[in-house]
């Protein structure tokens, strides 16, 4: 019984030491119960305000935003996340304020980063504690911390980075079986679901390790079939997804997203800071002599080799060591869609980790003084952790403290309106009526708004029109939730006359004026419709109508992903026991102190 319990407790410590971790960093702001409000938190606090209001009130519209966003009917959930919007959603719902919201998300971020980047080195056959050391040092560099920072949705690529290499470590080490199909399937559904540039990063990731493992293979018919099963499988899932973006830009001109200076948003070294733009020396050092060890070292470890080579790769390109600036006057379509080179290192960093984890392991394993080398390579990777996890700590704290300032908030960028009741924003933050904080902080976000073709080639900031025509004259207005997902706007006029309306038309709106339907009409610089208003009350009805082969394809979609959830649990429920009966008797590969490399 006591063996029992010991092994139970050797399988468990790694994942308390990643709960330990994400505790610490979020330390700060539990206990100033602050909420920090950084550059995309309201954009996607909006997004997930509408979603909530929408399970709320059971009163669905898959496209327009009915209760945020100004009230504006703009599509952006359709096309950004659906599921992972709801999902959101359901949680605010839950815990009730952001507060709450903010802290249950962030640790989910650095739980399923740092377990995911602990289960990479254990697939990649290193020691445990290596394993342990580099998920704690991936918590805290990069951009995993970004989600408690700031609300930058490339975290949530960042903690499922490392299962994605998990999948390309699979590729080559297992010839028999590349592929689990399942597997791959699952988690591009789910990526693509939360962050589709994410799911780009690892489709081009995994074509190095496909091609390897092809090589290997004792069965390529195999592996093209899994393959084949799983693109077809995300094919299914994600239709939802794909078809909303194919829906909306068929018929519309869509805005592209901001442009930005490539070589302003690259990597660079930094002597305190290791989150999103920066990376200590240390780490530079670290990686440097991993690619120097590797190379010494490249027919002793064919995944050590890849990792590493593929790791550094990335990282030199999502560094200011390339020369973005050439790139960008090459291929200026990158400043709108790669935007920040150093979104690179959600790949960069997990591939070179695991290198690290890897070759620590080779060394206390071969090395002529094991326990002296042992005691070195734990000093230095636990010297590491230490010296990233001052500075993201720091910053939390920094972030945190602003909460109780004069200035409330941590970014002001694109932000339009703040109140000048700062104590009413910092009560709306742990008030159960969320909504009230996107009344007092509003932000002119461009994304995705429908442009008129005269208007496409003129060069103008979207961002500030959207804020004169839509922000600005929102509140003159009554919005109403209309039944079945409907937007209803209405207002007294003095004088007959044509007005611009705060609110976003698409090729699909049915946009109906006092009770007659318009087919024709004028729409502004953002896709705000010029109507014909009467003298005294006026009703606007705004729907969307989805096409019914988007429908279908929703609803495949959905089907498809209720049915391997139900699956998933059977799953769960008829494989539990004997996961825990592997770990009771020591059997479990997270017990080995020791793998095969």
């Amino acid at each position: 019984m006591k063996s029992k319990i010991a092994n139970l407790i050797n399988w468990g410590l790694p994942y308390c030491a990643i709960i330990a971790m994400a505790y610490l960093i979020m330390f700060p702001q539990i206990v100033s119960h602050g909420v920090i409000l950084g550059t995309d938190s309201i954009f996607h606090f909006n997004r997930f305000y509408d979603a909530a209001k929408q399970v709320q009130q059971f009163n669905f519209n898959y496209f327009q935003s009915n209760y945020s966003f100004q009230q504006s009917g703009r599509i952006i959930n359709a096309v950004y996340g659906p599921l992972f919007a709801y999902l959101n959603g359901i949680i605010l719902g839950i815990v009730g304020t952001w507060y709450r919201y903010q802290i249950v998300t962030t640790f989910l971020v650095y739980f399923i980063g740092g377990v995911g980047m602990y289960r990479l080195g254990i697939n990649a056959h290193s020691k445990r504690f290596f394993a342990t050391i580099c998920a704690l040092i991936y918590m805290n560099i990069g951009w995993l911390p970004r989600w408690e920072l700031a609300q930058n949705m490339n975290a949530w690529g960042a903690a499922l980075a490392p299962f994605m290499v998990i999948c390309g470590i699979r590729m080559i080490q297992n010839h028999q079986r590349p592929i689990n199909w399942l597997q791959l399937m699952i988690l591009m559904t789910v990526v693509i679901q939360i962050h589709i540039l994410s799911s780009l990063f690892f489709v081009v990731t995994l074509i190095p390790f496909f091609i390897i493992g092809m090589i290997l293979a004792t069965n390529r018919w195999q592996m093209w079939i899994d393959t084949i099963k799983a693109v077809f499988g995300t094919i299914i899932l994600t239709a939802n997804v794909w078809g909303a973006l194919l829906m909306l830009n068929v018929d519309n001109d869509i805005a592209t997203p901001a442009k930005f200076n490539l070589l302003n948003n690259a990597l660079q070294p930094a002597m305190f800071n290791s989150t999103r733009d920066y990376l200590i020396y240390a780490m530079w050092i670290l990686f440097i002599l991993q690619l120097i060890y590797v190379l010494f070292t490249l027919k002793n470890s064919l995944t050590n080799t890849v990792l590493t080579i593929l790791g550094t790769l990335m990282l030199l390109f999502s560094s200011i060591f390339t020369p973005w600036n050439i790139i960008q006057k090459i291929f200026p379509m990158l400043g709108h869609t790669l935007q920040f080179p150093n979104r690179l290192t959600i790949i960069a960093y997990p591939l070179l980790l695991a290198g690290v984890a890897i070759s620590m392991t080779t060394i206390t394993q071969n090395s002529n003084h094991p326990v002296l080398c042992n005691q070195l390579t734990k000093g230095f990777l636990m010297l590491l952790l230490f010296l990233v996890f001052s500075p993201t700590t720091i910053d939390v704290y920094a972030r945190a403290a602003r909460y109780d300032s004069e200035v409330v908030l941590n970014s002001f960028s694109a932000i339009t309106r703040v109140s000048d009741d700062k104590a009413a924003i910092r009560h709306s933050v742990h008030d159960l009526y969320p909504g009230q904080l996107l009344t007092m902080v509003e932000k002119r976000s461009p994304d995705y708004l429908p442009i008129p073709k005269k208007y496409l080639n003129q060069n103008y900031v979207r961002s500030y029109a959207y804020e004169r025509q839509i922000i600005n004259e929102s509140r003159k207005y009554t919005h109403t939730v209309l039944k079945h997902g409907g937007l209803e706007l209405t207002w007294t006029a003095k004088t007959a006359q044509k007005v611009r309306l705060p609110i976003i038309t698409y090729k699909e709106s049915i946009l109906t004026v006092n009770g007659h339907r318009l087919r024709h009409y004028q729409r502004s610089s953002v896709g705000a419709p010029y109507v014909d208003q009467q003298p005294g009350k006026n009703t606007v009805t705004l729907y969307f109508k989805q096409a019914t082969w988007f429908t279908i394809l929703l609803t495949i979609s959905l089907s498809g992903l209720f049915i391997l959830s139900l699956y998933g649990l059977y799953y769960f429920c008829t494989h539990l026991k004997n996961y825990f009966d592997h770990i009771m008797t020591g059997n479990d590969k997270d017990n080995l102190k020791i793998g095969k490399v």
